[in-house]
């Protein structure tokens, strides 16, 4: 094929721009240089070689064979003559001369092409390496080889496959017939890419046209292209990983370099895919600790070598409420104006510190640990805590509740058992008024006595939820204008007044009435008890929105607003009542009275102004309206 020319006439540029092999097989394959006077009767030469040159009026021929370097066969430089020539000794030696030069050109012409080729292949290698290894998602690793690929060996297509169990699956491509390639299947010994796996070697096809199996085994062959180069993906453990392909439209003879450059970009690609691999198992690791410790109830707190904070979690911020972003990089001694370091001689176990957070003693239970670096030597320390504040509180709270409770059942067992021996005394005789006093006492203490039990029975009841409601259609107006009277006559000389306010509607709440009174009698008590000079303890009870409520109010000292949320906890007790009724008060009586309106479906809360008194007031669903209540 014509690979150049100068002042050719036509008609032998056009004969020469073919293929004329055979014209000149004699010429090409002697490897001598050929000259012909009479250029239209020399047989050396193919018939249609000299019908172009006897129509371009070419007379005289001169061919000059030219070894090509690096590469099979010669070529030919032909010198046309339109005179005829008589070519002597001197003009034949120096085309060869020529000849011997121009193949010495050629030499160093192809090896600066090869030097150019091969130092802006290594500097696309480099490149794509470089961007390979920055990436950290394993898909986006093999999406970017396969282009980087198709650039660098200027190629039309690329593929990569990588190894899912026993198979191999290509999961990225790029080039004609991409789309239908991706999530293809190949069994690990199939023909192609199975000879690549097991010989661990590059895979050569200049041209796969014409070969059913081979355009079978890959889908980009199968779209059309013809040439096909694929190497091993070979990672840093030296196993293989999968298989990187590029692919030509044209037939095409890879070099040795390309193969080269392609094994090169797969080892890059299979250690970046490794890495990005590590990194994302050591960052999905990190995110799943990092939501553990977001979520985890108890506060962690990591300190480096020199003590400073490195770890601050959410629970940490709650519990203390110091924010992270002020505590790391301090001390916990500087961030809580506390050490959480063991100060003792190193004892195991959870230890108690107290802290101050907004002004509040916050108690913590402690425990701690080392971090030790490869070498042995502490490199940090991890401290875990919760509060433990609100359980020291119900401790105490569990400690002043049996106080109470023994002082208030030693009070009317004290009376019973005193009245109990005097009456059995042999030595004093006494009258039947006498003995009946005794009697009314003792009556009246066992009542009192029972009245203990019986709301330490109903705090356990509520506490393993085997409370019995018995639901039915109630008298709410009944019971209150009851419980009234009932007050009355017990806390009457007390200097409280009782009033009930229920109007003249029915007041049928779907209720256990016995709970009912049992609500109000508790609600009744704490007035009383929290209105120590006397006062008008009110029970207002209406129908309103589907519901009966029902008001209790008193005149006492009220309940500050900060302790309204609690005063419904077992075995609470406000500031008001360590003031007011000293160690009298249980803690239960608000506890039971939220516990029994709740098991019957309703609701209760309090409304109050410290120093003037408070109001509680209670919700039960309403019955049907017409209906009589049947006063339960």
């Amino acid at each position: 094929v014509l690979s150049g020319g100068y002042e050719l006439p036509p008609a032998l540029a056009r004969f020469l721009g073919s293929a004329i092999e055979d014209e000149l097989k004699a010429a090409s394959g002697s490897g001598k240089v050929l000259a012909t006077r009479v250029l239209r009767n020399d047989t050396r030469f193919g018939p249609g070689l000299l019908a172009a040159a006897e129509q371009a009026g070419a007379r005289s021929l001169l061919a000059v064979p030219l070894a090509q370097p690096r590469a099979e066969g010669s070529g030919l430089v032909l010198v046309f003559f339109l005179e005829e020539h008589a070519f002597t000794d001197e003009q034949l030696e120096l085309a060869g001369h020529v000849a011997g030069a121009a193949r010495g050109a050629l030499e160093r012409s192809e090896l600066y092409e090869l030097e150019r080729r091969s130092r802006s292949l290594a500097q696309r290698l480099a490149s794509s390496s470089r961007e390979l290894a920055s990436e950290l998602d394993p898909d986006n690793v093999l999406e970017q080889v396969v282009r980087r690929a198709a650039e660098i060996l200027e190629a039309s297509g690329a593929s990569a496959r990588v190894f899912e169990g026993d198979e191999l699956v290509v999961r990225a491509a790029c080039g004609k017939g991409d789309t239908e390639a991706l999530e293809t299947r190949s069994a690990s010994t199939a023909w192609l890419v199975g000879d690549i796996v097991q010989s661990r070697s590059a895979r050569v096809i200049a041209n796969a046209a014409g070969d059913p199996r081979t355009i079978e085994a890959d889908p980009m062959l199968a779209a059309g292209h013809a040439a096909y180069l694929g190497v091993p993906m070979v990672g840093p453990d030296s196993a293989v990983h999968g298989v990187l392909a590029v692919y030509d439209r044209q037939p095409r003879e890879w070099r040795d370099e390309e193969r080269e450059t392609l094994s090169l970009l797969a080892g890059s690609a299979a250690a970046a895919r490794t890495n990005a691999e590590l990194y994302q198992g050591v960052r999905h690791e990190q995110q799943r600790s990092e939501a553990i410790l977001a979520n985890v109830a108890d506060g962690i707190v990591a300190v480096d070598r020199d003590g400073r904070v490195v770890l601050w979690n959410p629970a940490a911020e709650k519990i203390t409420g110091v924010p992270a972003a002020e505590a790391l990089g301090q001390t916990p001694a500087q961030a809580l104006g506390r050490s959480l370091d063991d100060e003792g001689a190193g004892g195991a176990g959870s230890r108690l510190v107290a802290v101050r957070r907004g002004g509040e003693e916050t108690w913590l239970s402690v425990s701690e640990a080392v971090m030790t670096d490869p070498a042995g030597a502490v490199a940090g320390r991890i401290f875990a805590f919760r509060d433990i504040s609100a359980e020291r509180a119900v401790e105490q709270m569990k400690s002043d509740f049996v106080s109470t409770v023994s002082h208030e059942l030693r009070t009317p067992l004290t009376s019973i058992y005193g009245f109990a021996e005097t009456l059995l005394r042999q030595d004093v005789l006494f009258g039947e008024a006498e003995r009946e006093t005794f009697l009314r006492y003792i009556s009246s203490e066992s009542e009192r006595l029972t009245a203990i039990v019986d709301r330490l029975l109903s705090v356990a009841q509520l506490d393993t939820g085997a409370m019995n409601v018995q639901l039915a259609t109630t008298d709410v107006a009944r019971i209150v204008e009851e419980a009234v009277s009932s007050a009355g006559t017990t806390f009457g000389q007390n200097g409280h007044t009782f009033v009930a306010s229920v109007g003249d509607e029915p007041l049928a709440a779907k209720a256990d009435g016995e709970k009912v009174g049992q609500v109000l009698t508790h609600l009744i008590d704490n007035a009383v008890r929290y209105s120590p000079a006397g006062g008008t303890v009110t029970i207002v009870a209406r129908r309103t929105d589907g519901l009966v409520e029902v008001r209790v109010e008193d005149q006492g000292v009220g309940i500050p607003r900060g302790e309204q949320q609690r005063i419904f906890r077992k075995f609470y007790r406000g500031e008001a009542a360590a003031q007011t009724v000293g160690s009298g008060a249980t803690g239960l009586g608000l506890f039971l009275a939220q516990g029994l309106v709740t098991a019957m479906g309703g609701r209760i809360w309090v409304d109050s102004t410290e120093g003037r008194g408070a109001s509680f007031i209670f919700e039960l669903p309403a019955a049907a309206r017409g209906i009589r209540a049947s006063g339960k």
